[in-house]
C-alpha cells in the first residue's frame, strides 16, 4: 500500500465524516440553534476564523470534522471563557425536541443523500445493472427452464431482487448443491416460478485462475494442486502466450483445452521476462452448470435515479443480515467487521492495484457508496454516543413529556463510550491482523 493510496483513503473518510458533521451543522444553522465551533479535521488548530459568531476551524489530522452547539448539555456553564445563560432560546436543550431530533438525524441523512448522489455519478458514467435478465448461455440451467433475455426478475429462494446488490447477497446464501427458485415476471407481465436443479458437467482445464495485475492481463493468479494431473509446472505469475502455437487470446485455443483428453499441451509461457515451453496434461472437473442468471446494463434515466435510491437501502439491508449472522454466530465477528485502519487500506489497494484511472474511479466511487451507507447506518444505532442514542432519548422523552435526569444520561453515555472505545480497540486489531 502506497504512501499516496493511503492519503487518498484518509482524504476520502474524512470527506465522509465532514459530509456528517456539515449534515448537523447546516440543519442547526437553519433552524437557529447557537453553533460555537465547525472543525474541519480533528486535533490541534491550524487556522481558525470566526464569521457571525461562530469560529471555522482547520485542523491538524487529516481525519473527521466537528460541529459544537452551545449547550449541548444542560449543566454546562461555560463556552470557553463566556458564561452561559441557560435562558438563552439558541442552547442546545432550549430548542424543541422535534427541532433537536432533526439536527440530529440529519448528520446520517446526510451520508446516506451522499451516497445517493454518488450512486448516481457511478450509474450515469459506467451504466447500471437492472434486474432484468439478459440473454442467458446456452445449456445454462437458466436458458433449460425457459428465462429469456427481457424478463424481470423479482425474487430467488423468496429474496426480493431490487438490485444487484440484492442479488449478491441472495446468492452468497444459498448452498452450491440448493435448488434455485427464480421468480420472475414475463414482458406481457405474466409471473412463473423457474426451478434450477444444480448439476455438473466434465470439463477439462488447465487449473488456473487468471486475471489483471498491473497492467498485465491473463496473468495466471492461482494454479490448482490437481493442474497438470496433480504435478503444477504452471506457476503464478507466468502469461500464457500460446497454445500448441494458437495464439492463447484466440477462441480455438480455449475449445482445444476444453477438448483435450489426457493429451500432452505444448504451452509456451512468459516468465520473468523471458519465454519458456512446457508441457501440460489437462486435469478433469467436475464444474457446476452455469446457472445462467445475468443482468441487463442500463443507462436510462430512469433506471438509474431508481437504483441509486435503492442501492443504499440493499447495503442497508445486507449490513443487518451481516449483523445478525455474527450475533447468531454463523459469521465471525472478525471476518464481518472493518474499521478505519481497514477501509484505508481498502482505497489504498484500488490507488495502487487498478490497472487503469477508469476502473480506479469506479472501484472508488463503489467504496464510497459503501462506506457512506455504512457511516449513516452506524450512527443510527441506539448505541451511546451515536446519533441513534440520542434520537431514541429525545423520542422517550417526548413520550414522557419530560427529560431525562441528565446524571442518567451522562452515566449511559459514559458507559456507552467505553464499550465504542473497546468495539473500536478490537476492530483496530483485527485490522492490522488482516494486513500483516
Amino acid at each position: 500500500m502506497t504512501i499516496i493510496g493511503i492519503l487518498v483513503g484518509l482524504i476520502i473518510i474524512g470527506l465522509m465524516m465532514l459530509v456528517h458533521e456539515a449534515g448537523h451543522f447546516f440543519a442547526g444553522k437553519a433552524l437557529k440553534f447557537k453553533i460555537i465551533e465547525f472543525s474541519i479535521f480533528m486535533g490541534p488548530r491550524i487556522f481558525t476564523t470566526e464569521k457571525n459568531g461562530i469560529k471555522y476551524s482547520f485542523k491538524l489530522l487529516p481525519i473527521g470534522a466537528s460541529v459544537q452547539f452551545a449547550g449541548e448539555y444542560k449543566d454546562d456553564e461555560t463556552i470557553g471563557s463566556e458564561s452561559i445563560n441557560p435562558d438563552d432560546p439558541g442552547l442546545f436543550f432550549n430548542r424543541p425536541r422535534w427541532m433537536r431530533a432533526i439536527v440530529v438525524a440529519m448528520g446520517p441523512f446526510a451520508n446516506f443523500l451522499t451516497a445517493f448522489l454518488a450512486s448516481v455519478i457511478m450509474f450515469s458514467t459506467f451504466g447500471v445493472l437492472i434486474p432484468v435478465a439478459d440473454e442467458p448461455p446456452e445449456n445454462s440451467l437458466a436458458a433449460e427452464q425457459g428465462l429469456t433475455a427481457g424478463d424481470k426478475i423479482i425474487r430467488i429462494n423468496g429474496q426480493r431482487i431490487r438490485t444487484s446488490a440484492d442479488y449478491s447477497v441472495a446468492k452468497s446464501l444459498i448452498n452450491p448443491q440448493e435448488t434455485i427458485f427464480l421468480e420472475i415476471e414475463k414482458p406481457d407481465g405474466k409471473k412463473e416460478t423457474l426451478t434450477l436443479e444444480p448439476k455438473t458437467q466434465d470439463n477439462y482445464r488447465l487449473g488456473i485462475v487468471q486475471g489483471i495485475t498491473g497492467d498485465n492481463k491473463n496473468v495466471v493468479l492461482h494454479v490448482e494442486p490437481d493442474s497438470n494431473q496433480g504435478n503444477p509446472v504452471i506457476e503464478v505469475g507466468d502469461k500464457i502466450l500460446s497454445v500448441n502455437n494458437i495464439p492463447f487470446s484466440d477462441s480455438a485455443a480455449t475449445e482445444l483445452i476444453f477438448q483435450s483428453k489426457n493429451e500432452t499441451l505444448h504451452l509456451v509461457l512468459l516468465r520473468d521476462g523471458k519465454e519458456i515451453t512446457v508441457d501440460v496434461k489437462t486435469t478433469l472437473y467436475h464444474d457446476p452448470v452455469d446457472d445462467g442468471i445475468y443482468f441487463t446494463e442500463s443507462r436510462a434515466f430512469g433506471d438509474i435515479i431508481y437504483q441509486a435510491i435503492q442501492y443504499p437501502w440493499s447495503i442497508v439491508k445486507s449490513t443487518i443480515r451481516g449483523i445478525m449472522m455474527i450475533i447468531k454466530g454463523s459469521m465471525k465477528f472478525s471476518e464481518g467487521i472493518t474499521g478505519p485502519v481497514g477501509i484505508v487500506k481498502m482505497f489504498g489497494d484500488v490507488v495502487q492495484e487498478s490497472p487503469n484511472i477508469s476502473l480506479m474511479i469506479q472501484q472508488l466511487l463503489f467504496y464510497f457508496i459503501l462506506i457512506s451507507v455504512a457511516i449513516g447506518f452506524t450512527n443510527l444505532l441506539p448505541i451511546p454516543p451515536l446519533d441513534g442514542h440520542h434520537l431514541l432519548i429525545l423520542a422517550i422523552e417526548g413520550i414522557r413529556g419530560k427529560d431525562l435526569p441528565e446524571r442518567f444520561k451522562h452515566v449511559v453515555t459514559a458507559i456507552g463510550m467505553v464499550l465504542i472505545l473497546v468495539l473500536a480497540g478490537f476492530v483496530i486489531y483485527f485490522d492490522l491482523r488482516r494486513i500483516f
